[in-house]
């Protein structure tokens, strides 16, 4: 019997519910919200799903911290309200340190071994917060910049017209602005840029313009959306899975950070991750420009630290 417990039931949490339940992992799963009649609701309708012929059949049910105290994973998403037209996730900072510190602190009353995958923003800000409480710093995992790295291989995709999974690509640094994408690491099905471009006949790609895109699209999404859930969603799922299933998976998050000389932050680095949580974190060769650009991140994750503590 494995159990999930969802903290915080808004767009995101109750997308990572409706696509959890197709992992087909978990045979229970708690949510908690401070909404408790949203919480309740959500229950309900992502049980009456369970009579279909393509559904699982799991307990799904509200509850309080207490229940969380065999939890194998907790996913927390609790956020103040988002304004849609503040582009910018660091000015949520303030209103989530005090929520995710309550979060924190009561989860780890209650328990020390489930593995929480925190998706709060801003979300390198919120991990680092997140470890200032009594909790093994190795089951503390944010979702850093998995959904950059993704969004990177499929703009890359669209230009070379083939399929994102023949890219191989990550993005490291803050969940935002100041996403790193490391080009000198990029490869199509193993074929550095310049040799596949000159075997495909294909123009040089314009590197500039995809990394302007990166964090634009999500705020193109949430300007006409007026939120952000599916990406997310898939990348939360994509983690749990990984690591129930302990496929010792390396992808891009976010924990406490001490490469490269950076130390008191938390930013995303490739991790690999185990059915106990973190790993490794890999201190990965840059470029001068990338290594300058992860530089910026790291101070700029250290203001936003600094501003959500005033």
């Amino acid at each position: 019997m494995t159990k999930l417990g969802i903290i915080g039931l808004g767009r995101v949490g109750s997308q990572v519910l409706t696509d959890v339940q197709s992992l087909n992992i978990f045979s229970e799963i708690v949510l908690i919200d401070t909404n408790e009649q949203r919480a309740s609701g959500e229950a309900l309708d992502h049980e009456h799903i369970q009579g279909l012929p393509n559904s699982n059949h799991i307990d799904i049910y509200t509850g309080g911290y207490e229940t969380l105290a065999d939890a194998a994973f907790i996913v927390v998403t609790s956020s103040v309200p988002t304004d849609p037209e503040v582009g910018d996730r660091v000015a949520l900072a303030q209103g989530n340190r005090k929520m995710i510190k309550a979060v924190m602190e009561q989860i780890s009353q209650v328990t020390q071994d489930a593995i929480i995958i925190l998706v709060s923003n801003p979300v390198d800000t919120m991990t680092y917060l997140s470890n200032q409480v009594d909790y093994p710093t190795h089951k503390i995992i944010g979702t850093g910049t998995a959904l950059e790295t993704s969004r990177f291989k499929t703009l890359i995709s669209k230009y070379y017209q083939v399929d994102p999974k023949n890219i191989e690509a990550f993005v490291i640094g803050e969940h935002g602005v100041h996403a790193v994408p490391v080009w000198s690491k990029v490869r199509v099905h193993g074929m550095e840029l310049h040799e596949f471009e000159k075997l495909a006949g294909i123009p040089p790609i314009d590197k500039e313009k995809i990394i302007e895109i990166i964090d634009k699209v999500s705020m193109d999404v949430f300007y006409q959306k007026g939120w952000t859930n599916a990406a997310i969603a898939k990348v939360v799922n994509y983690v749990i899975q990984s690591i129930y299933l302990n496929q010792k998976t390396i992808m891009p998050l976010t924990s406490i950070s001490n490469e490269y000389g950076l130390a008191e932050s938390a930013f995303s680095l490739p991790t690999l991750v185990t059915r106990d949580g973190i790993q490794q974190r890999f201190e990965v060769q840059l470029s001068d420009v990338e290594l300058e650009q992860l530089t910026e991140a790291h101070q700029y994750i250290q203001q936003t630290i600094a501003k959500a503590s005033e």
